[in-house]
């Protein structure tokens, strides 16, 4: 782990508000966004961890609202890592022959959809679960005969992309976070502001390249870290079972989303966690003749503290992928129940949607829409009009503010985990870190 004590001197990775010091290293390039800079940046970060913890996103807005200058800023200090497509092919997946594993994979917009109208990862998501796409086809050989051929695409890449289109497939959303850009009148100032302030500002006096230079070399810091790290375990994971909603089945590939979030949080903040280190180690390659050093390989130790702050920075994210909804169909529910608590008989309609949350008819009806396929309403047609009902289902979330978890729990499980193995694992406490209460 020495190379964390190497890092830039602008960046400090034993500052516990170290994504708040990278947030402010993208505000010459975006303003607000605080908690989506902060999911993209472990989404990206993610890339080189082992498999299963790779994040992958997809931002639903209008159009304009800025989803693909979010996503090109972020992903600009990973570009030596970035496979970037405005579309591709199912034809061009299958012969591509990439190896996936330490790449994002960035789609300008998803605009694919399957018979169902819903965008649709398509093959890629067999890669985003399985980390395997093997296909069968017949080519011509050179002497002109048709014969059977294998190819096979490895890895699992991060998969980055942006939609207009609200309406995603179940599979592409249990694989997936959901985002939304910031829609509100708020962010809008903050962005005329912004703007007005790039019309007045020099060129020369432009900032960001060397912002994302420094970027940039904390993403390679981390990107050499994460191949030393063989797990991240969360400790105090059965203390959740009692605040996750176990009566979802899908609950079982976005409970794995959360943790995967929670992981990154401690990568993130690796040099103030336990770890455990594996000192046989493994041996890895120093340069480009195939030279190798031995090296020492670790566990992080995950703090609750970490799975608060993947709450608190993916909170509305991980809200919309639980209940497969974005941000503003969640929002417009909560007026549709004030209209509904004083119409229940009779319903209400696009129209009152529209009165209510000054939307155009248009928006308000595809919002709606979005609440019905989610199952948190009804309708019934009256004359040449739908009435719209609120049904039994409701939003669901995960709390764990009140979870417990002491030094001692954790001691415990740590030397389960140990057992039979105190020649070769030993336990790293960071300095000056004050662990758990």
């Amino acid at each position: 782990m020495m190379e964390l004590d190497k890092l830039p001197s602008k960046y400090d990775v034993k500052d516990t508000e170290i994504l708040s010091k990278i947030v402010k290293g993208f505000e010459s390039k975006i303003v607000g966004e605080e908690n989506n800079i902060k999911l993209l940046w472990c989404a990206c970060i993610s890339k080189d961890l082992p498999q299963k913890y790779r994040l992958s996103v997809i931002i639903t807005s209008q159009s304009s609202a800025g989803k693909s200058n979010l996503v090109n800023t972020i992903i600009e200090p990973f570009k030596e890592d970035v496979i970037d497509f405005t579309d591709y092919t199912p034809a061009f997946l299958q012969r591509s022959e990439y190896m996936l594993n330490g790449k994002i994979f960035k789609m300008e917009q998803m605009e694919r959809t399957n018979d169902k109208h819903q965008v649709s990862l398509s093959n890629l998501k067999f890669l985003l679960s399985e980390g395997k796409l093997k296909i069968g086809l017949v080519d011509t050989d050179d002497k002109g005969k048709k014969v059977p051929r294998t190819l096979v695409i490895n890895g699992i890449p991060v998969f980055i992309s942006t939609s207009t289109n609200h309406n995603i497939d179940p599979e592409t959303q249990n694989r997936t976070f959901l985002m939304q850009i910031d829609e509100s009148e708020e962010q809008t100032k903050k962005i005329a502001s912004h703007i007005f302030k790039q019309y007045s500002t020099l060129t020369i006096n432009d900032i960001w390249q060397k912002e994302v230079e420094e970027l940039e070399k904390l993403a390679n810091v981390y990107k050499g870290l994460a191949h030393q790290i063989t797990d991240i375990i969360i400790p105090f994971g059965n203390k959740l079972l009692e605040r996750i909603p176990i009566a979802n089945l899908e609950i079982r590939r976005h409970l794995q989303k959360v943790l995967n979030l929670t992981s990154m949080i401690t990568f993130i903040h690796a040099s103030n966690r336990i770890r455990i280190r594996d000192n046989e180690g493994k041996n890895f390659f120093t340069d480009q003749w195939g030279n190798t050093e031995n090296r020492y390989t670790y566990t992080l130790v995950a703090e609750p503290t970490d799975l608060q702050e993947a709450l608190q920075i993916g909170g509305e994210t991980i809200k919309q992928t639980l209940n497969k909804l974005n941000k503003s169909s969640m929002d417009i529910y909560k007026s549709f129940i004030e209209l509904y608590h004083e119409n229940e008989n009779e319903g209400i309609t696009v129209k009152d949607m529209a009165q209510k949350t000054h939307l155009s008819q248009n928006r308000a009806r595809e919002l709606l829409s979005q609440l019905l396929n989610s199952g948190h309403l009804t309708r019934e047609k009256s004359a040449r009009e739908y009435h719209y009902f609120a049904t039994e289902k409701k939003f669901q979330d995960i709390n764990i503010s009140d979870i417990v978890f002491t030094k001692e729990e954790l001691e415990q499980v740590l030397q389960k985990e140990l057992n039979g193995h105190a020649d070769r694992l030993e336990i790293i406490y960071p300095t000056d870190s004050v662990l758990m209460s």
